[in-house]
């Protein structure tokens, strides 16, 4: 496998690649197949580099909440790795794919080389960003411009999810979620395919809705 096409690994020697290859797992895994559970150590750092994962919580009802999707190539919750934390929440494939799991420990050495700290520190900052404007959204918005506002900078993610998902990262009940979306599909935002909702006009949000 090349490594070095990931950026991962994209600035580091030819020798440092193959040490790094002695303590890197390369897994394949299928449709929701587990990655790593909540609560279990974080050992190794989690590259996906084929198909998509999700990270999600289980609620008191059992209902699973997700909280993230990613596409490859991607590091999922690597802040429980420099936390030396146990990972916050599950894990499982979206689809067939695969994972390099890299054992932390002995990747540390490496991080100082090649980038590789500042390609760790843009992952991560992409998902505060994420993270922190859902939370900024939850304080500033009333629930319309909210959902509106979420619908606008992440479509693909309210294609995606699953409404009670999504009522959970807005901080609002399922039954207003729907009943504003009702509001969106009248206003030709949105529409039913199948049994998933899309996106049909995104601009129109900004004709209704201002932040």
């Amino acid at each position: 496998m090349d490594l070095s096409k990931y950026f991962l690994f994209k600035n580091l020697n030819e020798k440092d690649i193959n040490e790094i290859k002695k303590f890197i797992i390369v897994k394949k895994l299928q449709k929701d197949e587990i990655v790593f559970y909540e609560k279990e150590q974080s050992s190794y750092l989690h590259l996906l580099i084929e198909g998509s994962a999700r990270v999600y919580k289980i609620d008191n009802k059992g209902n699973e909440l997700i909280i993230h999707k990613f596409k490859p190539v991607s590091l999922i919750a690597e802040l429980a790795n420099f936390e030396n934390m146990p990972y916050p929440a599950n894990c499982a494939m979206e689809s067939d794919g695969m994972i390099l799991k890299i054992e932390f420990e002995k990747f540390k050495k490496f991080m100082q080389k090649g980038d590789v700290c500042m390609q760790i520190m843009s992952s991560l900052l992409r998902k505060m960003k994420y993270l922190d404007g859902i939370i900024q959204d939850n304080l500033i918005f009333d629930t319309e411009t909210k959902i509106a506002k979420f619908i606008y900078d992440n479509p693909e993610a309210f294609e995606d999810l699953k409404q009670h998902s999504i009522a959970a990262l807005l901080h609002i009940k399922p039954e207003t979620l729907s009943r504003k979306l009702k509001k969106f599909k009248e206003l030709g935002i949105i529409k039913n395919e199948g049994s998933k909702l899309r996106v049909t006009d995104i601009e129109k949000i900004k004709e209704y809705y201002s932040w």
